[in-house]
């Protein structure tokens, strides 16, 4: 999704403001909060098993599963934080190309 993101972005600086390529960011805006959101809900599942993982004196852990889970969750977490900015680039990128357009077709 970074990606598509990033192409985005690239496209919308090789190409003349119009209502046609507004409408493709914010498709892709739309498309990648959606992403986002559902990256939330697996990091915030996964933050909750590790913590029972962590705190449970009953059962026993493989501490090289819960190290392995642990990597996974902050790698994650980075590429969610890389997804929302990039996000947060392309909408500040579509309000400019919105504004550029709506001057040059008024």
């Amino acid at each position: 999704m970074i990606g598509h993101v990033v192409a985005l972005r690239e496209v919308s600086s090789s190409r003349p403001p119009s209502e046609a390529l507004v409408a493709q960011m914010e498709d892709g805006l739309t498309e990648g909060y959606a992403w986002a959101l559902t990256d939330d809900a697996w990091s915030m599942r996964t933050e909750q098993r590790l913590h029972e993982l962590g705190s449970d004196t009953v059962v026993a852990v493989d501490a090289g599963d819960l190290r392995a889970l642990t990597r996974e969750h902050a790698r994650f977490r980075r590429d969610l934080i890389a997804l929302r900015r990039e996000l947060a680039a392309l909408r500040r990128e579509r309000d400019r190309l919105r504004a550029d357009w709506l001057a040059s077709s008024g």
